[in-house]
């Protein structure tokens, strides 16, 4: 392990013969010291850690000061983007999702099937651009069960569609979508029980894919890159750091993955299975109080579906009174109301006023964790023009249709990574 000792000593011996610059260490020296902490950050004892952990913290400050001195728009924007990703408040790579309309499309193309103007070379412009942005580790378009499991039940050119599905996600993957509510209800339940305001469910970004994935996400981008807005920010009431010298053209950060969100699914895992309750039994208990949660208007109760998980996380985290009967007052409340998975399906469902619609399910748990959605025009209407979900979530939702602002978007990633 590196030690505070160690650190000292190895700053010292970069120091050793340059001369400070109004007595703060050249830029040259503390360059390589800042990138000696990141490479080792590993390896640091919890004293160094901590000293590292308070210079990163200074630095994200920097960043905060520049993103207040820059007026709304395109750089600030990408700042913003930046600073999320650095302290592991969203993806580092940004996430694209493509509605059942989009992926029809780029797969008929890529099996040489014929498509009308000017839908065919759009399908092709997206596939080609999405494909360079993927393999160059600057986009992912993760799988989803929908698509997958329907094209796993077709024939011989459904698996063709499943390979050319799978070479866009490099066979990364969301999560279930009944997986991420759970997650989602998990969050809320715990929230609702220790008195904590609206969760920022952006923020648990992990929550939204598998364990593979997100390990191959992390492998992907383990730093953000800033030019030129990186200086060490004074911070009242911390411990003498060294100051770097003039800003320089480029600044990795570290980015701090939420080891907690680890803990979390494995935990959520083990109560699931732990405390798996039969249904039926618990939809009788449920009939025994139902007059008296008619009476206070439990509404969505059972758009809760799994009980025996919300239960099971109700008593282990000491919500009183224990089980079904004190559940109510979780399902009563304005936490669950919110849980993103339930109230976009509420939302959308009530504003499409339409029949089954393939893949609502998979679109409302995915939308809080993606930079990035494109989808077919009719549900374009809905959900970011009439519901304005692109704004809540910060995410970009554009329709099939709007190829131009699409491949914009796109070329932003490319040129703003």
């Amino acid at each position: 392990m590196i030690t505070k000792k160690h650190i000292r000593q190895y700053l010292d011996k970069l120091s050793s013969g340059i001369p400070s610059e109004q007595g703060r260490m050249s830029a040259h020296v503390w360059e390589q010291f800042h990138e000696y902490m990141i490479d080792h950050y590993k390896r640091l004892d919890k004293e160094a850690r901590a000293y590292a952990d308070e210079i990163f913290d200074q630095l994200e400050a920097s960043v905060i000061q520049r993103i207040d001195s820059l007026p709304e728009g395109r750089e600030r924007k990408v700042l913003s983007r930046k600073l999320s990703m650095v302290r592991g408040e969203r993806s580092p790579v940004p996430v694209l999702y493509l509605d059942t309309p989009v992926i029809e499309n780029i797969i008929r193309h890529a099996l040489g099937q014929r498509l009308a103007e000017p839908t065919a070379a759009n399908s092709r412009a997206l596939y080609e651009e999405v494909m360079a942005l993927v393999k160059d580790g600057k986009l992912i378009c993760p799988e989803d069960s929908f698509h997958r499991e329907a094209l796993q039940m077709g024939g011989t050119q459904a698996w063709e569609g499943l390979k050319i599905m799978r070479a866009l996600s490099e066979g990364l993957s969301f999560k279930h979508s009944q997986s991420i509510e759970d997650f989602q209800i998990f969050r809320a339940v715990r929230g609702f029980i220790d008195g904590n305001g609206p969760v920022n469910y952006r923020k648990f970004w992990q929550d939204a894919f598998q364990k593979e994935t997100v390990n191959a996400i992390m492998k992907k981008r383990l730093f953000i890159v800033f030019k030129g807005v990186l200086t060490l920010a004074e911070k009242s009431g911390t411990a003498a750091s060294p100051q770097g010298g003039p800003e320089f053209i480029s600044t990795r950060l570290r980015i701090r993955c939420d080891d907690a969100s680890l803990k979390d699914e494995r935990q959520l895992q083990q109560r699931s299975t732990r405390h798996l309750r039969d249904l039926v039994r618990l939809g009788m208990k449920y009939g025994s109080i139902m007059e008296e949660a008619q009476k206070r208007r439990l509404d969505g109760f059972w758009a809760g579906q799994k009980l025996d998980l919300p239960i099971a996380l109700w008593n282990h985290y000491g919500g009183k009174p224990e089980g079904l009967k004190g559940l109510v007052s979780f399902y009563e409340s304005e936490h669950f109301k919110y849980v993103p998975a339930i109230k976009l399906k509420r939302n959308i469902w009530n504003t499409l006023s339409v029949n089954h619609m393939g893949g609502l399910n998979i679109l409302s748990s995915v939308l809080p964790y993606t930079d990035i959605m494109i989808l077919g025009r009719k549900m374009t209407d809905v959900v970011r023009d009439m519901l304005r979900l692109d704004v809540e979530f910060d995410t970009e939702i554009y329709s099939v249709d709007e190829h131009d602002l699409i491949m914009a978007a796109l070329k932003e990633i490319a040129w703003h990574d």
